[in-house]
């Protein structure tokens, strides 16, 4: 059993905030969640701050809680609980 966040059509839409004050807004396409929470992730880390984030799926807008976002990646932690969920569930 495989831990999957996978949808065919996502967007990613945020804004950051630079060190130097200027302001910038990205919008990307990525198949699944983990790969958008990496990129936020990756922004915090580099230094931005982020000022909004949604995630568009199949027309609606997902309001992302910016707290979340430390710099550090998901895909490591998301990799672990899968791995403790398939040990308890395997016989």
């Amino acid at each position: 059993m495989l831990l999957s966040l996978t949808c065919i059509l996502m967007w990613l839409i945020f804004s950051s905030l630079s060190a130097s004050g200027a302001v910038y807004t990205h919008n990307l396409y990525c198949s699944d969640l983990e790969g958008h929470f990496d990129v936020l992730n990756s922004f915090v880390a580099a230094g931005y701050r982020l000022l909004s984030a949604f995630v568009v799926d199949e027309g609606q807008w997902i309001n992302l809680p910016l707290e979340a976002f430390d710099g550090q990646s998901v895909n490591s932690s998301l990799q672990a609980l899968q791995e403790q969920y398939q040990r308890v569930l395997s016989p």
